[in-house]
């Protein structure tokens, strides 16, 4: 062979290397774009129908913060999401917590859920900051899970970072149906089946970098996350079993003058948050509970409505 045709099918073998080579980094590229799970929030600012129509081709589902404690609402989370829901991205959302005691993370969790958006495929426990300062973190933690649990059958997601996790919520962090946790030097080494591993990651939709994760257990996939049947909000009831002496309403109720909890027998109407004294509990055939109260009325004992 020549040195002239040596040198054309060096030229030719190489064009053919750039070639290639761009066609698979760059469908690379576009198959990890369509791979981020970002999280938003206010910071991101508020969306737009063009930003989040251009979002549903580079994210698998996006987990929106809804509040900063049960005080602070996120400016943008009602109508990010409603936005989500009319450009049909999958979503969760998450309640960075403030929490002081069980007490105040059920409050918080009654607040977080009241608040969210009902189309949101699982619920997320941001606990990253210890503001604990009667009983446990780890008893707090456990109150927020068990107040959500009496309120959706929706999954239920912890998030923390590792050192963190482990340091505060190392028992409680064990009952949630996943764990997403954050570690940007390297991947966790505790249970982890959503990694949030950078907080750089950019968004072509947003031109912006934020927090992003991707799935390390793969017997949660993506579908995991935004399907499956645990994904219906329609929580079974769980009830008070032994007599207390008082119970707070969550929800509207009403109290009745018998033990038929039918329309005609409703005497009072009560509005959450109402504190209301009880002084016997009673259990129907079905399996269901029902408080009386001292002047013989009666009301549910059900925790989706009084805790």
């Amino acid at each position: 062979m020549s040195i002239l045709k040596k040198k054309v099918r060096i030229v030719i073998l190489s064009v053919l290397t750039v070639i290639l080579s761009v066609s698979f980094f760059g469908a690379a590229k576009a198959s990890a774009d369509t791979t981020i799970i970002p999280d938003i929030s206010e910071w991101q600012g508020k969306l737009t129908g063009s930003q989040v129509s251009n979002l549903k081709s580079q994210v698998s589902f996006i987990i929106n913060r809804r509040q900063y404690g049960a005080n602070y609402q996120d400016k943008y989370a009602t109508n990010n999401t409603n936005l989500y829901t009319q450009y049909g991205i999958p979503f969760g959302e998450y309640d960075y917590a403030t929490f002081t005691s069980a007490a105040s993370a059920r409050n918080e969790a009654n607040v977080f859920y009241q608040n969210s958006n009902k189309n949101a495929k699982f619920y997320v426990l941001d606990y990253e900051e210890n503001d604990v300062t009667s009983g446990s973190s780890n008893a707090a933690v456990k109150a927020w899970y068990n107040q959500m649990r009496s309120l959706t059958g929706k999954k239920l997601v912890f998030y923390s970072y590792q050192s963190f996790a482990t340091a505060h919520a190392n028992t409680a962090r064990k009952s949630f149906d996943a764990q997403w946790i954050a570690n940007y030097s390297s991947r966790p080494t505790i249970q982890t089946d959503l990694w949030q591993y950078t907080n750089k990651k950019y968004v072509p939709a947003l031109k912006e970098s934020v927090d992003a994760s991707t799935i390390l257990n793969s017997s949660k996939p993506i579908t995991w996350w935004i399907g499956g049947a645990q994904s219906a909000d329609t929580s079974q009831p769980t009830y008070f079993t032994d007599v207390v002496t008082s119970v707070t309403t969550t929800k509207k109720i009403y109290l009745y003058d018998s033990t038929s909890f039918k329309k005609a027998n409703r005497v009072v109407k009560v509005q959450p948050g109402t504190k209301v004294s009880v002084t016997a509990i009673h259990k129907r055939a079905s399996g269901a509970y029902y408080f009386e109260t001292a002047d013989g009325r009666y009301l549910t004992a059900n925790k989706n409505y009084v805790q």
